[in-house]
């Protein structure tokens, strides 16, 4: 039985045929009045001036239907406007309000001006429709009209006892069928089937649809397939139905509701099994995640996967094991392939232990702790009892039945009874760097992973406290403190008056002299502050210039120490003093990293060192000395710290003068030139040179890796200095549409209206005529729409993102950007309803007058965003046929 329509009541629209079958097919009469509108000779008067008399001028459909209905009688019109809602009653992706509306408008060129009656066959119910007729069904209403209407001339041919056969046996109408033109290629044909017998056909329209599901489920070929007769396939879907009914006892059918859709549909993804035991694995972030999650954010972590197919754009679900609650609470899209990573249990990972692991956006989490729904374990058991929902190990794929199975529990448990929407988190865990130097280039068009790649890079160079030594913590802690703050804590750690000798001595103010690369300035630039932060009332300092705050001061024997009050005046102070006296919280985890973004103005002095004037806290007086950049302080850094590794991220690298800003160290970033040192720093392989400005011998450590990535659509990779382009590892990531979970998991996403729209198909169409039009590197990342849950988020990003990089990409050449978004058809007519919106200037209207020395132009705009119909963007991937 096919009448199950999903979320859709379809008995008001059998209602609204059946009554229309009695009064128009088996007499002659009418919908929505008592006169006789359905005759032979009505139909006649359409066949000679609409089927057999096309227009081809530039109108919109109806203004050309009005200039061909204009001749024939107002019976006749009427007719039209009868045929237009019988057209307009299955299909359920077009709006109810267009469909009255333009019902109303034909009836109105009659002589009645108003509809005289049957305003129930209007109302919403009857006419939300059943399934979706693509947008075929609005690039091709012309040839669905006139299908329409040879078809009721032809049956209205047949004698009254014919006619009544026809309308009792299905098969039968539909082996007549073929007698009528074009029952092949047209939609109306499988939608008055299934609307006047709906045990024995599917709410499939779709040609391609009906072809892929006969391909899938019989296993055939696609050549095969395509020639085969809309009745072959028509048994066809039967058989398949009646075969499916016995896989599924008692579950009702639909090939666009799970289970039959996810066979169909997903049969080239993969599904895939992850499980969680919060037994061994504690889940410290499992609240902000799930608060993202109903937020409606992704959540990427690093999930375990034994199984080395998974794919990015495959499905996975995770399910809950050891102690109860148990069962399946999470879903989301594998966006990275399987790589290797440090073993989850601490004491396996530090004896080297790894496992085999993939990246998933999970797009909803759920926590049964909490009161939220999920799949039970007792409801995995009576989906598949030939799958293995709790397997001893993590990543294992979910065989298709199970899988579809799985899709309509989870649908029908969790998605109906979605928690409030709270704040946002992104979950990131640990993962290990790699063990040789790495010199990586990320590129592609924007929106392709490269900030995520990065993003998921940083946590690979974030130490625990555990895999840190104290020394390398500390100098993370002092790149950012100020003098004054090193010494108010030298002085309260050494707890007794002390000269200057001891206090440049102190490890403290050591490792900020090794950061700053002062180290022949110590002894004046401890006395210089400590004078400067001297008691106003002091009688051993001689310095007239003071800075708040004035905690310091010295004895007869020039013993510095702090006044009695400086812990009131310097609560940040003490609190760092104590902080970096304790080292490395248990709780807190220190970066390794160094995040730039070049620009045209950016050199080597930023980046490596160069000579800063520098305020002389005692005199006031301007100096200049030399000062490190952020690639040499990093290089400090990761020089202190050999057992960890460091990295250095340049965004954007390619819009600097790389050669100018690396300058001689283009030589020591080869992995073959790193430098190594032992325990007393000095080099023991490698590579060093004396630097320009400070003269100090300096060389990049083994263990720093660099990363850049680079726009191409901002500037061609042939661009970089070959010399740079020979020390890195280049790696294109390019738009790949797998990656877009959409809100089901497979890249779709409800339309609002009872259909979907395919944001996969969608981004693949846009990219392949960007690509024609201009190159492969100005293509659309599948990152803008990797968020895209609902029909209001797409129309977002369509109008503030896509649009506005098409039209950089186009320079404002509108007709073009049409063309990409399938605004305009043959002879560039427009493809309702547009995203790009176009109309004819003339030079009458504009100037008021005739000018032959003016041709015609175009005025674009972007529509608003109400105004956008879920069609608009479908028309982009859908073919007219």
């Amino acid at each position: 039985m096919s009448r199950f329509c999903g979320d859709i009541d379809p008995a008001p629209v059998f209602a609204a045929a059946s009554v229309w079958r009695d009064r128009a097919l088996l007499n002659d009469g009418s919908v929505f009045s008592e006169s006789a509108l359905w005759t032979t000779g009505n139909l006649a008067e359409l066949v000679r001036h609409f089927v057999e008399n096309e227009d081809h001028g530039s109108d919109d459909f109806l203004e050309k239907l009005r200039r061909q209905l204009d001749p024939v009688s107002s019976a006749a019109k009427q007719l039209a406007a009868e045929i237009q809602w019988l057209l307009w009653l299955a299909p359920d992706n077009v709006n109810v309000d267009t469909k009255v509306n333009e019902v109303a408008e034909l009836w109105s060129w009659s002589d009645q001006l108003l509809l005289p009656q049957g305003r129930e066959l209007l109302q919403p119910e009857a006419l939300r429709g059943v399934g979706s007729a693509g947008r075929g069904i609005t690039l091709h209403r012309r040839k669905e009209l006139a299908y329409i209407i040879r078809f009721a001339h032809a049956f209205k041919a047949l004698s009254s006892r014919e006619r009544e056969r026809l309308l009792r046996d299905g098969w039968a109408l539909a082996d007549w069928l073929q007698t009528v033109p074009e029952s092949n290629q047209r939609q109306f044909r499988h939608m008055l089937l299934y609307l006047l017998f709906p045990d024995e056909f599917e709410r499939v329209f779709s040609g391609s649809d009906r072809k892929d599901i006969v391909q899938h489920f019989a296993g055939k070929r696609r050549r095969d397939v395509q020639s085969q007769s809309a009745l072959q396939l028509d048994r066809e879907l039967l058989e398949i139905r009646k075969k499916n009914e016995g896989q599924y006892p008692g579950v009702p059918l639909d090939y666009y509701v799970p289970p039959l859709a996810g066979l169909w549909k997903e049969a080239q993804s993969k599904v895939w099994l992850l499980i969680w035991n919060p037994d061994n694995f504690p889940w410290e972030s499992l609240e902000a995640d799930r608060s993202a999650t109903h937020a409606g954010q992704g959540v990427t972590a690093r999930w375990s996967c034994a199984n080395g197919g998974a794919k990015p754009g495959d499905l996975a679900y995770l399910v809950r094991t050891g102690s109860e609650p148990r069962g399946a609470i999470a879903v989301g899209n594998v966006v990275r392939e399987p790589y290797d990573g440090p073993h989850w249990n601490p004491s396996e990972a530090a004896q080297g232990a790894t496992r085999q692991y993939i990246d998933v956006e999970f797009t909803r989490i759920q926590d049964p702790t909490k009161g939220d729904a999920y799949v039970s374990a007792e409801q995995l058991k009576l989906l598949s009892a030939d799958q293995l929902w709790a397997p001893p190990g993590s990543g294992i794929e979910i065989k298709a039945r199970a899988a579809a199975a799985l899709a309509k529990a989870w649908k029908e448990s969790v998605e109906k009874r979605t928690l409030p929407r709270v704040s946002e988190t992104v979950a990131t865990y640990q993962q290990t760097a790699p063990a040789e130097p790495q010199n990586i280039i990320y590129y592609g068009p924007p929106g392709t992973g490269k900030t995520r790649r990065i993003a998921q890079l940083r946590a690979e160079y974030t130490s625990s406290p555990q895999a840190q030594s104290k020394e390398a913590w500390l100098a993370g802690e002092l790149a950012d403190a100020s003098w004054f703050d090193v010494l108010v804590a030298v002085l309260w750690d050494l707890g007794r008056p002390s000269k200057v000798g001891k206090i440049v001595a102190h490890p403290f103010f050591a490792a900020k002299l090794q950061l700053t690369g002062q180290e022949k300035y110590r002894t004046n630039r401890a006395w210089a502050v400590l004078q400067l932060h001297a008691n106003a009332s002091s009688t051993t300092v001689r310095l007239k210039e003071r800075s708040e705050p004035l905690v310091f001061d010295k004895d007869g024997d020039s013993q510095w120490f702090l006044m009695d009050d400086w812990a009131e005046q310097c609560p940040e102070q003490l609190a760092n003093a104590k902080r970096w006296k304790a080292g490395p919280a248990s709780a807190s985890a220190q970066r390794r990293y160094e995040f730039v973004t070049f620009h045209q103005s950016y050199g080597y002095e930023d980046f490596v060192e160069g000579i800063r004037p520098e305020l002389d806290e005692t005199t006031k007086e301007l100096s200049y000395s030399p000062a490190p950049g952020v690639f040499k302080r990093i290089c400090r850094l990761a020089k202190k710290d050999p057992q960890n590794r460091y990295a250095l991220f340049i965004d954007e690298i390619n819009r600097g003068n790389v050669a100018k800003i690396l300058g001689e160290l283009i030589t020591l970033i080869e992995p073959d030139k790193r430098a190594t040192y032992d325990a007393d720093g000095v080099l023991t392989s490698g590579l060093e040179l004396t630097l320009p400005y400070s003269k100090e011998l300096f060389g990049v450590p083994a263990n720093l890796d660099l990363y850049g990535t680079m726009n191409t659509a901002d500037r061609s990779i042939a661009l970089l200095d070959t010399a740079l382009r020979r020390r890195f590892r280049f790696i294109e990531l390019m738009p790949d549409s797998a990656f877009i979970g959409g809100a089901d998991g497979h890249g779709r996403i409800d339309d609002g209206q009872g259909g979907e729209i395919d944001l996969r198909r969608l981004l693949s169409a846009i990219n392949l005529r960007v690509t024609y039009l201009l190159n492969r590197d100005m293509q659309i990342g599948h990152a803008y729409f990797m968020p895209v849950r609902t029909f209001d988020a797409l129309r977002r990003v369509m109008l503030n993102q896509v649009v506005p990089l098409l039209q950089e990409y186009f320079y404002e050449d509108w007709r073009r950007i049409q063309l990409v978004l399938a605004d305009i058809g043959e002879d560039d007519e427009p493809n309702e309803p547009q995203i790009v919106v176009h109309e004819l200037l003339l030079p009458e209207r504009v100037f008021g007058i005739e000018r032959n020395d003016c041709a015609p132009a175009r005025s674009y705009r972007i529509a608003a965003p109400e105004s956008l119909i879920p069609d608009a963007f479908r028309k982009i991937y859908e073919s007219p046929t």
